[in-house]
């Protein structure tokens, strides 16, 4: 049933979940799914659910869950923390890194960044998280945190053995293995600036560069996600 996998946050009540919001239209409206319909749904924190509608309302509806599977929390390996972008360029960055099941994403507020976070945003980039969850066929979700300065995550950062600085000024490309968990820092446009680099090298960060090229905030995001997500 992997073509009928849908996500809901609900727990389960009296044998049933309750789906609704933008799924609830994707499967009655969208998927066309009537009474009686089999559907696997998954809650985002480890739980796989197979069950039947039994009953479809207005602005939701109810499944009965026949069986359930409980998937225990991966260690925390790969934290991604980049730079805030524009618009629709950070929902893709947060769409793409939830895809590769990237276990934290920690935007950064820097200097140099040109646009502000705000809980709408984060609310909007955690349904988009849940729904890679439709994609990737894992049972966790991304977890998004807040923006916070640089050094609100250096000072957070402390116990991580592995801490990279994406650097455009420096001399070593980001090589395999990483200790884990790993995070990883990407600067925005214009890169950080000379206070915050100093700042992170202080914490113990290790500046790295991906390749030759100067990249936007979220290709550098991508490629170095994809690094450590195969060590």
């Amino acid at each position: 049933m992997g073509e009928r996998r849908f996500f809901s946050a609900h727990a389960v009540a009296n044998g049933e979940m309750t789906i609704d919001d933008e799924e609830f239209h994707h499967i009655v409206h969208v998927m066309r799914h009537r009474s009686g319909d089999e559907l696997e749904i998954i809650d985002g924190r480890g739980g796989l659910f197979f069950g039947r509608i039994a009953a479809i309302g207005n602005r939701s509806l109810q499944v009965a869950i026949q069986r359930v599977e409980s998937f225990p929390r991966p260690p925390l390996r790969v934290v991604i923390a980049p730079s805030l972008a524009k618009g629709h360029a950070m929902n893709w960055l947060i769409e793409k890194l939830s895809e590769m099941g990237v276990d934290e994403i920690r935007p950064l507020s820097c200097e140099r960044t040109d646009v502000s976070g705000s809980a709408a945003q984060l609310r909007r980039w955690q349904k988009i998280a849940a729904q890679s969850l439709k994609v990737n066929r894992l049972y966790w979700l991304t977890r998004i945190l807040p923006p916070a300065t640089p050094a609100e995550l250096a000072a957070g950062a402390a116990e991580m053995p592995g801490k990279i600085l994406l650097d455009i000024a420096a001399t070593g490309r980001l090589e395999r293995p990483v200790a884990c968990p790993a995070l990883a820092v990407i600067g925005p446009p214009g890169d950080f600036t000379d206070a915050e680099k100093k700042l992170f090298l202080a914490a113990g960060f290790i500046p790295a560069l991906v390749n030759d090229a100067i990249l936007k905030t979220e290709t550098a995001a991508l490629a170095v996600a994809a690094i450590l997500k195969n060590d």
